[in-house]
């Protein structure tokens, strides 16, 4: 099997190449940059497959495509910068990568009848009540144009392919990019206390962990629509971020607040974030580990003092 990943540069994008190579699998990585530009592994870096494939050009996609014939696709590639979705300036340009670009994807996987991995988000519901969501309630409810354009790319899915999974995800954090963790441990290096909302509650998800699975499912027939999310119950942004200052042996005061005294996001974060994780079970996936396994794990592989 040859697998196609976009959106190497990101998070989860380099994390699922590092699980790829592990395995010995033939794959290809893609981004919209002319070299790859995430961060330097020299063990995957050095031999990695990549071509430069901007998703929002049908063209290109298409000649990508065509080029490495790929058998599935891994769509990790998204604009996920949540406020900044918000700004009228950008909404387009949210709406061709996460819609128009994932509709790119699906017609070139058709084309070629390969399997494809669509990764969504918590925000296509609109985080009301205290209910796990499960993956294939029906009630879409997006509360953010992220959220919004999130779910728009799930209906192009389901719409072009029947050989798809689309996996929900929530609270992202990884080695390679920008995530909620490592804003923590930045702040604490410059504030003695900070303000964390605790009535958001969800569970985080490692990339690391999440790009087993997903090679894991790409290997099987067991289609449809999933949530991925770390084990190890739910809970508050608050109480991650306890977590995080307990583990980084961290200073710095933590105080829970509500989302609305917290009051400085653009975007509406949804309250209820729980994923019903039952499906993966069922269908002979293995669970995630557990959040605080995995954010032990994470701080060994971080240099935390160079952040």
């Amino acid at each position: 099997m040859k697998i196609l990943i976009t959106g190497v540069n990101g998070q989860l994008g380099f994390d699922v190449a590092r699980e790829l190579d592990l395995r010995g699998i033939d794959f290809c990585a893609t981004d919209i940059t002319e070299k790859y530009a995430g961060i330097t592994n020299n063990d995957l870096t050095n031999k990695m497959s990549y071509h430069k494939m901007d998703i929002t050009n049908e063209k290109e996609v298409e000649e990508v495509f065509h080029l490495v014939k790929p058998d599935a696709v891994i769509h990790c590639a998204a604009w996920t910068a949540v406020d900044h979705a918000e700004d009228e300036e950008n909404k387009e340009k949210v709406y061709n990568i996460n819609v128009v670009g994932t509709r790119n994807i699906a017609k070139s996987a058709k084309a070629l009848d390969a399997k494809m991995i669509y990764i969504s988000t918590d925000y296509v519901f609109n985080g009301e009540g205290n209910t796990p969501w499960e993956p294939d309630c029906k009630d879409y409810d997006p509360v953010s144009y992220y959220g919004k354009t999130k779910l728009e790319g799930e209906f192009e899915v389901e719409k072009l392919l029947t050989k798809y999974f689309i996996v929900r995800i929530a609270w992202v954090f990884g080695i390679n990019g920008k995530n909620f963790i490592k804003t923590i441990l930045k702040l604490s290096k410059t504030k003695e206390s900070i303000n964390v909302v605790n009535d958001q509650i969800g569970t985080p998800t490692y990339t690391y962990d999440l790009s087993r699975l997903l090679v894991d499912m790409i290997n099987t027939e067991k289609y449809g629509y999933y949530h991925a999310t770390n084990e190890g119950g739910f809970i508050s942004w608050y109480d991650f971020t306890k977590a995080i200052c307990e583990n980084a042996n961290l200073v710095m005061k933590v105080f829970p607040v509500t989302t609305e005294e917290y009051g400085l996001n653009k975007a509406r974060r949804p309250l209820n974030s729980r994923l019903s994780k039952d499906k993966l079970v069922k269908n002979g996936f293995k669970p995630l580990p557990t959040w605080e396994e995995a954010l032990k794990h994470y701080l060994k592989q971080i240099d935390i003092d160079n952040l």
